[in-house]
């Protein structure tokens, strides 16, 4: 039995030797995905572990919040058509509290090379059956006509992506995990884990001794699977955002406008703009403080297609920053070592966390309870690919 007491955040916290069916580390969206499709499909002694006071204080709280099925590989493309309709769900269930609206994505470019690249991808998410449409200039004009479309090439316009409150999903997940019986250790770090007769997860308030461990610690994952001798290729970088002051004339409900050229992408915030730009030099941090140096990085891009936000000052109150756990070919690990099948690692999704969640978690629940997963194709996320050759890249990295 695990001896419990719940806190004012209404948490379970482990406080002597414990068992459990299942231990997953890790209280941000993929780990809350994971417990509540555990139970959904009737696993018991489902136990989650989290440094944090509460649910979803990670990298999920500093989240975009968009999501998308315009991705440029298979397995990507179903991770989000089976995470956007569970979320639509949720929402449904939730009243709202998912935040959920379907705004579209807008991806945009005015090269050669972008085009074919865009109608490669348009290809491919339409055989998968994404309803992406192929727009020309007066079609982006007509869905957003405060973008520049000099020099435009191609768009592609995909109205069931959208965006969604992190905040709220978090909330939402966490509260049905919660019913449906997922205990809760909060302030509570794991320091490693260990086989032996039977697994067990060593942690500061007591070890608990477990059947299987799911490995969704996110920015710390690496750390988490070296503790058992696994070589996790997950490196974390800084990404940041930043929000500008009121812009007015312009609707609220806009799609996310996508930049390919330049990486810049903005979308609605309150009463101004969101605006993001990953940039692929920056070196491995687990820093979450906001780089001042991110806005010289976007002024010099933003005026390519939203040339309306050169002169729009930005808010700094409401800039951020936060981390993706990125894998070197950009799609996440969901898979277990050969030589520790009970320690599944779930984990790498870069910016993609929320928008896979519940994909992640119905692939962890079937190696769980099946030993296999068929709802999705696994193979491009096994561990071991990353010592073979011929590598596929998602390349709608944002």
């Amino acid at each position: 039995m695990i001896e419990t007491l719940t806190s004012d955040a209404g948490s379970i916290a482990v406080r002597r030797p414990a068992r459990a069916r299942v231990v997953v580390v890790g209280a941000g969206a993929i780990g809350l995905a994971v417990a509540l499709q555990l139970r959904r499909a009737g696993v018991e002694g489902v136990v989650v572990v989290d440094c944090n006071s509460s649910a979803g204080m990670g990298s999920t709280s500093r989240a975009n919040g968009g999501v998308r099925a315009q991705f440029t590989t298979t397995v990507n493309i179903a991770f989000s058509q089976f995470t956007i309709e569970q979320l639509r769900e949720l929402h449904e269930q939730s009243a709202g509290q998912v935040g959920f609206k379907s705004v579209g994505y807008l991806f945009l470019t005015g090269t050669d090379a972008g085009e074919i690249a865009l109608r490669r991808a348009w290809e491919l998410q339409r055989s998968l059956g994404v309803d992406v449409a192929w727009l020309s200039a007066a079609g982006v004009i007509e869905r957003a006509p405060f973008l520049n479309v000099d020099g435009l090439a191609a768009a592609t316009f995909c109205a069931s992506d959208g965006i969604i409150d992190p905040h709220g999903v978090t909330s939402a997940l966490w509260a049905e995990a919660r019913r449906l019986g997922t205990s809760f250790a909060f302030d509570t770090e794991v320091l490693g884990v260990e086989a032996g007769p039977s697994p067990r997860v060593r942690t500061t308030t007591g070890d608990i001794e477990t059947e299987f461990v799911v490995n969704a610690a996110g920015p710390f994952a690496r750390t988490l699977a070296a503790t058992a001798g696994i070589d996790l290729p997950v490196v974390t970088r800084r990404r940041n955002l930043a929000c500008t002051e009121a812009v007015d004339g312009i609707a609220g409900d806009i799609p996310m406008c996508v930049d390919n050229d330049t990486g810049i992408l903005i979308r609605r915030e309150g009463a101004g703009f969101l605006i993001g730009f990953s940039d692929p030099s920056d070196p491995p941090s687990t820093d979450t403080a906001f780089d001042p140096a991110f806005l010289d990085a976007i002024a010099a891009r933003v005026g390519n297609r939203f040339s309306f936000l050169e002169d729009v000052p930005i808010n700094s109150r409401k800039c951020w920053a936060g981390l993706y756990p990125e894998t070197p070919d950009h799609h996440a690990i969901v898979d277990a070592p050969a030589e520790l099948p009970w320690f599944i690692q779930c984990a790498g999704f870069g910016g993609h966390g929320i928008m896979h969640s519940f994909a992640a978690g119905q692939a962890v629940t079937e190696l769980i309870t099946e030993s296999r997963c068929t709802t999705f194709d696994l193979h491009p996320l096994r561990l071991s690919r990353f010592d073979e050759p011929g590598a596929v890249v998602e390349t709608a990295v944002l």
